[in-house]
């Protein structure tokens, strides 16, 4: 992706600054996603079909301003178009596609966020964008203003890999081959039609939800290890360990010696974010 160079937008801080040395130091295996900064600002992202898939340590938001394109991520298949909000959760695995040429997109810092995200529609987008051209913080308040009481838009059910990814972010623990019984296609079938939209296979996708459900977990709490593994679904640590690793290429103990998600929940609520209205919160 790549940013145009009469971009007016000011650049909040991104991730590069927080997250360069600690991603050269703990991949000591390598994962199955590659990492992206993310560039807050104005993007205009060129007509290249497909982007693999890839991963983003912390949540943002895109505001669509023009074109048209879809992701596929831990929330299943989003399709997005000028006026539409994505909220990106806090360590998101996504590929993009790109439905038409020019589109145009901002990026703004968002804060610590445990769920899925998801797609908003009917906004305001005219303020933030304005916003956005004098202040990245001021445009993150204005649409976290107008999130207030929201709920993001429905996830489309395409196919039955739609269904499957949205069933498994429900439940990380279903069973594939009954899921498939149950939904009058063959185990077979679920797997390919869900390799390709996703890019993996359903259990990849299905272990990948709960390590970072895990991570989650490691981040922001002092529970042991061998508990948050168990209470993530994992037979025992060993295999949490595995999954976090092959998801992040670095081990709990690693993660959870960082502090980064708890600096960054910390930066995004004093920095990024407006203070709420008492009683009121966004909607997921």
């Amino acid at each position: 992706m790549t940013i145009a160079p009469e971009n007016p937008y000011p650049r909040a801080r991104h991730e590069r600054s927080c997250t360069a040395n600690f991603w050269s130091g703990i991949a000591s295996v390598r994962p199955d996603a590659i990492h992206r900064d993310i560039q807050f600002g104005l993007d205009r992202l060129p007509f290249a079909g497909h982007l693999p898939r890839h991963r983003h340590m912390n949540a943002y938001a895109t505001i669509v301003l023009a074109g048209a394109f879809e992701q596929f991520s831990y929330a299943g298949r989003l399709k997005l178009q000028p006026g539409d909000v994505l909220i990106n959760p806090t360590f998101d695995c996504h590929s993009n596609r790109m439905i038409s040429p020019g589109t145009t997109l901002i990026r703004l810092p968002w804060r610590y966020e445990t769920t899925f995200g998801g797609v908003y529609r009917n906004l305001s987008i005219g303020a933030i964008e304005s916003a956005a051209a004098r202040d990245a913080v001021e445009a993150t308040g204005l649409l976290e203003e107008q999130l207030i009481g929201k709920t993001h838009a429905p996830f489309p059910v395409q196919d039955c890999s739609d269904k499957l990814a949205i069933d498994l972010g429900v439940n990380p623990g279903l069973r594939i081959s009954g899921w498939a019984e149950r939904q009058g296609v063959t185990r077979e079938y679920a797997w390919r039609c869900f390799i390709r939209t996703f890019g993996v296979a359903p259990a990849q996708f299905r272990s990948e939800l709960k390590a970072r459900a895990a991570l989650l977990k490691i981040a922001s709490s002092n529970d042991p290890l061998s508990r948050i593994a168990a209470d993530s679904g994992f037979a025992d640590q060993s295999h949490m360990t595995r999954a976090i690793r092959l998801l992040t290429g670095g081990s709990p103990a690693q993660w959870r010696g960082t502090h980064l998600f708890e600096t960054n929940a910390a930066t995004s609520a004093r920095s990024f974010i407006r203070p709420r209205h008492p009683g009121r919160s966004a909607g997921n």
